[in-house]
């Protein structure tokens, strides 16, 4: 299902440091995740498990038990709680044992790690910490409820992500991979947790947003038409990720099949650009070489990246 070039990535260990960076990472799709999913995905060199709880909201745990480390993503949901395939220990959605088959008393201990999760945008997102830092990652110009959006995931590729992330800034690779007509910024906003720019042309405007380390969103508006997209990914491992995107069009008034028409359109050109930089992020070998005075925002954005927290998470 999923294709995977096996070459070896080494080099600049910039992009490949310790931990994973402390920011949001998309899941799964949320439409995947029904009212009994139970789910096992890889993720942050570790497992979790997926699922929702009785009010419909996405919880994202740990997958592996406290008592002696099964796979809980092959149990099962009973009675709201996740149930271990081995023991029959069971957790409830805040990470708590709930119950011990053998009566014997819940050692303080017996917890699984629950992540903090949010649902936005047709994703399950992540947030790699105990404690969010910021925000889920926004699209610039548009709110969930002024948008139709369609979330694809694209697959697992042989990458590393904020390196993917960094095409937002890299205003020369528009013009030699993509043949895109565009101009880099006058300057762009570099705060601790996002980059943001506009370019305003006679043509087009470009609203730009670096959420993170791994999420890139733009508001794009040509011709009198508003078109939105979402790009982003979480690492499976050092070497793999699992990338997504999202594609939005302003609600059709009347005619469905008008939205629908243009989600489709604006995927096409979402897979052609996506389909244009695979081949080369699956094949470099990243160094920060000799950068020149056009790569200014690259060098700003892998600055930041440097500076972004890390941590592994917790029963990686």
């Amino acid at each position: 299902m999923d294709g995977i070039i096996a070459s070896p990535h080494r080099g600049d260990d910039l992009l490949h440091g310790p931990g994973y960076p402390q920011t949001w990472f998309p899941v799964c799709l949320a439409r995947d995740v029904a009212a009994d999913t139970l789910a096992g995905i890889d993720i942050l060199g570790t497992r979790v498990i997926v699922y929702r709880d009785g009010g419909g909201r996405a919880v994202v745990q740990s997958a592996w038990c406290p008592h002696l480390g099964a796979d809980l993503s092959q149990g099962q949901r009973i009675e709201g709680h996740v149930r271990c395939p081995f023991h029959h220990w069971r957790f409830d959605a805040a990470g708590a044992c709930a119950h011990i088959p053998t009566g014997d008393k819940i050692p303080p201990g017996a917890r699984i790690f629950t992540f903090p999760a949010a649902e936005a945008w047709g994703l399950i997102w992540a947030f790699n910490g105990a404690t969010p830092l910021f925000d889920v990652p926004r699209i610039p110009g548009a709110t969930a409820a002024s948008l139709a959006v369609e979330a694809t995931l694209r697959g697992v590729r042989r990458a590393t992500f904020a390196l993917a992330t960094s095409n937002g800034v890299d205003f020369q690779h528009l013009r030699t991979v993509h043949g895109l007509p565009t101009v880099a910024p006058d300057a762009i906003s570099v705060r601790a947790y996002d980059i943001e720019y506009e370019i305003d042309t006679a043509s087009y405007r470009h609203h730009g947003l670096i959420t993170g380390t791994n999420t890139f969103a733009q508001h794009l508006r040509v011709g009198g038409r508003d078109m939105f997209m979402l790009f982003t990914g979480a690492p499976i491992d050092r070497d793999r990720i699992r990338s997504f995107f999202v594609v939005g069009v302003p609600p059709a008034d009347q005619d469905d099949a008008d939205q629908r028409a243009a989600l489709q359109a604006l995927r096409g050109m979402a897979e052609r650009l996506i389909g244009e930089d695979e081949p080369i992020f699956e094949s470099m070998r990243f160094r920060r070489g000799v950068l020149v005075a056009s790569d200014r925002y690259l060098a700003r954005f892998f600055k930041y990246v440097a500076a972004f927290p890390r941590a592994e998470p917790p029963d990686a």
